[in-house]
Parts: structure tokens; C-alpha cells; sequence
């Protein structure tokens, strides 16, 4: 992922333990070998690559080693307990922490760690102390942070070098990859933060060291592994607590929860959002379903209507949050209305002409309750005869039957006709029954959901797809799809 380039003198001294790193003398093959890219996944190795052994969940990176070697890695990250073997059979060299590599090597160098994940966020976290972007901004949220990091990274890249989170690169895994991208031309960092446990987050904040924080939202994803809305509201949290007091807050004022974290910092504090008192505001609003929704930006300097392309009023507040991270970052109010106008047609979900002459708003990311609600509010205001294809949201705990009987009854508001897919999507339409209406339909897959939706689609119909990653609904989309509109 990390396309700078390291020589591999500076990668042997960044993996080591911080209180006794030793220098690395660059001599022989050590001298001449430069890391032009770092992956954590065999199938991304690029030739000059360092491939970092990771062992999770259900996979062991240490059985991808010869892999990434075959595809032109010249270095892994291994674990000390199973370099040995991995030498015997390949024929290949192991460096440990705080050893001088041999002068030469054939094929891939190991590299011998106790931890690979703990090597990488030394190595991660000893990089980027080595630069001073001036602005760090960290991202995170319940749901919007991905689209949020997405327009905050676009506002400043065009203003500024700007180093930003790729794809969903949130994790601790994933963080420090992008981390490693940094180099002295960057004036501006975006991050995008996740968690999966409590304390995930300041560990990322450790290695990103922000000076920006923005939350998005607090709400029920994940709920089932954190056991409640408290404890996910802390977790978030730790993005907060992580900014010094001479660096800036920014939190969606019409989160009550996320309103909140202001008491939680001593740092400067900014709040966005459709509330009469968000320091960053969007009033006067005017929805045109998929041709976005004008609204009047009201912020210290700005003033002005303007039309934001991306449909919904979730990406609205993402919106607001990127123009808050923009004044921050001094940022004109030009540039950022320049790049809110030409830059922002499609964030997260992409629309497609579909069978039919249909419409498809291919939200299929992922799915939680806030989500949803925002995905079928913005369904609501489409002028056609609407079609909502809902798959089951996950981790949600002792809730997920409420939560998902609440988007059922919010779908009886916003659409025509309601396919639930999935295990779950039996109380989505319980709750769409309940709440009036007729035109209700269940599978248990995606794959019986496309012969029904053949069978139930009209001319012209629009349709929203949405489900949690593990529903796997693109491949509805894929099957409705005929190109895609531009």
C-alpha cells in the first residue's frame, strides 16, 4: 500500500523495539535494496514490494510468503517462531531486530519479528514522527466516515499535497500501510478511523497522531460485539481525547451523542450541521433526488447557496464536516466550492441504468440502521415508482429485531415496493406490513432475490440496494446492471 519508497537500512531501524533501536550500516545488497511498496496481502505485492506476515482471524500471511516472493517481494515481515522453517524450505536469509543484514541474499530477505502487527506500528508510528504535515486529520464515526474522509481528502488535496486513506484502510492492519505513504511533500494527512474493540482507536491515534478530529455519528453498528451504545460512544471517543489541546474538534451538532464529546477535550471545538447553532451550517434546503440537494452554506467568511451533487442529506453533513476541516486547514472558501461542484458527483454509491430502463442506486457498501434511513430518505425523493432491495444489517445485538422492524416501517414511507433479503429482512418486512404496505416481498439470498426482482420490476423503476458487506448484494446490482450512467 505505502508507495514511498524505504530504503530497507531505514525499514530494519523502524521495525525495531523504540527504546533500543540500533543503526543499520547500508553496505552490500542492503545499500542497493529500496522498499517501493508494503502490503499485507500477497495478491497487492508489487516487484520491490515488503510483504508483512500478518496472522488473523482465519488466515496466517505466513503461508503467502513464497506468493508474495513469486510476485517480486524483497523483503517479509515474519514471526520469529516460524523463520526458521521458512528459511529451511526456501533457501532464504533471516535479518532479526537489531542485527546487520547479510551482505547478500538470494530471493526474498526474512525479516524475524516476535510480532509482526506490533513491528508494523513501531515501524508506522517511529515514520510518521519523523514528519510534521501540518494538518492530521482523523475520521471516524459510526457511520459517514469513509464518504466524509473521501470529500475532506478531495478539499484539501486540491489546495495542498495531501496524503489520504485509501479504499477503507481504517483498521490496525490497514492504518499504519497508509501511514508509511507519508513523506516530507505532504502538508495534509486524512485518516480514516474504525474499531472493532474498545481502546482500537487510540492505538490508531498513536500512530497517526492527529491534530484534527471529526465525528461523524454514534450509532447501533457493532452493538452486538460492544454491548452498548455507551460503550461505542467511548470508543469513538478516543479519537477525541487523542487531540492536544492546541489542535481542533469538529462534531456533527445534530448527533446528540457525538454534540457531546465537546466536553471532552480542551481542544478548539467546531460543530456542523443543520442546527441553528452548528458553526458550520446548511439551511434553506431544497432536495432534487439524485441531482443532489441545494442548500445554503452558512460559516465564519461563507455565506452561499450551492448545490451539492451527491444525493442525501447524509452526504450534506459530510459535506459540512470537510468544509469545517477546510476553514481549519485555511482553505478558501473558492477552492473548496470549485471542488464541492466538480469533484463530488458520486461518493459511496454510484448510480447505474439498470434493466428496464431502470434506475439502480447501488448502496451496497454496507448497511446499519443510520444508514439506511439515510439511503430511504433520500429513495423518498425520487419522482418514479421506488423500489427498495434491503438486506439484513449485522452486529447489531439485542436491538437488531426493533432496528430492523424500524427500516421497515421507514421503507413503507419511502417506497413503492420493498424486497427483504436475508435471514433478518423478515422483520424488515414485518415492520413495512405493519406500517401499511402492500407490495412486500422475502428471500433468504441474493441469489433468489434477482428471479423475484425480474418478475416484480416495472419500466422506469428506481432502486435502492443496500445490505450489510456480508449479504454480498452486489452481485444484485451486477445482475440488474446494463451501464453505468456517468
Amino acid at each position: 500500500m505505502a508507495n514511498s519508497a524505504h530504503p530497507l537500512a531505514m525499514v530494519l531501524i523502524g521495525l525495531q523495539l523504540a527504546e533500543s533501536r540500533l543503526p543499520i550500516a547500508a553496505v552490500g545488497q542492503c545499500h542497493s535494496t529500496s522498499i517501493t511498496h508494503v502490503t499485507i496481502d500477497s495478491r497487492l505485492v508489487e516487484s520491490g514490494a515488503l510483504y508483512v506476515a500478518l496472522v488473523g482471524m482465519t488466515v496466517d500471511g505466513h503461508a503467502y510468503v513464497q506468493a508474495a516472493a513469486a510476485r517480486g517481494a524483497v523483503a517479509a515481515v515474519v514471526a520469529e517462531a516460524k523463520a526458521e522453517a521458512l528459511a529451511r524450505e526456501h533457501g532464504w536469509s533471516i535479518v532479526r531486530l537489531g542485527q546487520q543484514p547479510p551482505a547478500h541474499w538470494q530471493g526474498i530477505l526474512l525479516i524475524a519479528v516476535p510480532d509482526p502487527l506490533e513491528a508494523l506500528h513501531r515501524w508506522a508510528t517511529w515514520h510518521r514522527a519523523r514528519y510534521s504535515p501540518q494538518y492530521v486529520v482523523g475520521i471516524t464515526g459510526s457511520v459517514g466516515k469513509t464518504s466524509t474522509k473521501e470529500i475532506v481528502g478531495a478539499l484539501l488535496s486540491d489546495a495542498m499535497p495531501t496524503l489520504k486513506t485509501p479504499r477503507s484502510y481504517n483498521s490496525e492492519s490497514t492504518l499504519p500501510l497508509v501511514t508509511l505513504g507519508l513523506t516530507a511533500s505532504h502538508s495534509a494527512a486524512v485518516f480514516e478511523m474504525g474499531m472493532y474493540y474498545p481502546g482500537d482507536i487510540a492505538t490508531l491515534c498513536t500512530i497517526a497522531h492527529p491534530n484534527i478530529a471529526v465525528v461523524t455519528t454514534v450509532g447501533p453498528s457493532h452493538l452486538e460485539r460492544m454491548g452498548s451504545i455507551e460503550a461505542i460512544a467511548n470508543a469513538k471517543a478516543e479519537l477525541v481525547a487523542a487531540i492536544p489541546a492546541t489542535g481542533v474538534v469538529i462534531l456533527n451538532a445534530d448527533d446528540p451523542i457525538v454534540a457531546g464529546f465537546a466536553t471532552r477535550t480542551s481542544a478548539r471545538v467546531i460543530t456542523y450541521g443543520t442546527a441553528e447553532s452548528a458553526d458550520v451550517r446548511a439551511c434553506d434546503i431544497v432536495t432534487h433526488g439524485l441531482g443532489g440537494t441545494d442548500v445554503r452554506i452558512v460559516a465564519p467568511g461563507i455565506d452561499e447557496r450551492i448545490l451539492i451533487a451527491a444525493p442525501g442529506m447524509h452526504q450534506v453533513r459530510n459535506v459540512l464536516a470537510a468544509i469545517a476541516v477546510g476553514i481549519v486547514a485555511h482553505v478558501s472558501w473558492s477552492s473548496m466550492r470549485d471542488t464541492i461542484l466538480h469533484r463530488l458527483t458520486s461518493i459511496r454509491f454510484v448510480i447505474y441504468d439498470g434493466v428496464q430502463q431502470s434506475q439502480i442506486i447501488d448502496d451496497t457498501y454496507n448497511a446499519a440502521p443510520t444508514s439506511v434511513r439515510a439511503a430511504l430518505e433520500l429513495l423518498a425523493t425520487v419522482d418514479r415508482r421506488r423500489v427498495a432491495v434491503l438486506g439484513d444489517m449485522r452486529e447489531l445485538g439485542p436491538v437488531e429485531a426493533q432496528a430492523h422492524r424500524d427500516v421497515g416501517i421507514q421503507t413503507a414511507q419511502a417506497a413503492d415496493v420493498l424486497l427483504a433479503v436475508g435471514a433478518r429482512g423478515t422483520w424488515i418486512a414485518e415492520g413495512a406490513r405493519s406500517a401499511g404496505m402492500s407490495a412486500v416481498y422475502e428471500v433468504l439470498t441474493t441469489e433468489e432475490a434477482i428471479p423475484v426482482l425480474t418478475q416484480i420490476l416495472a419500466p422506469s423503476d428506481c432502486i435502492l440496494i443496500k445490505g450489510s458487506r456480508a449479504m454480498a448484494m452486489e452481485s444484485i446490482v451486477a445482475a440488474l446492471r446494463v451501464d453505468v450512467t456517468e
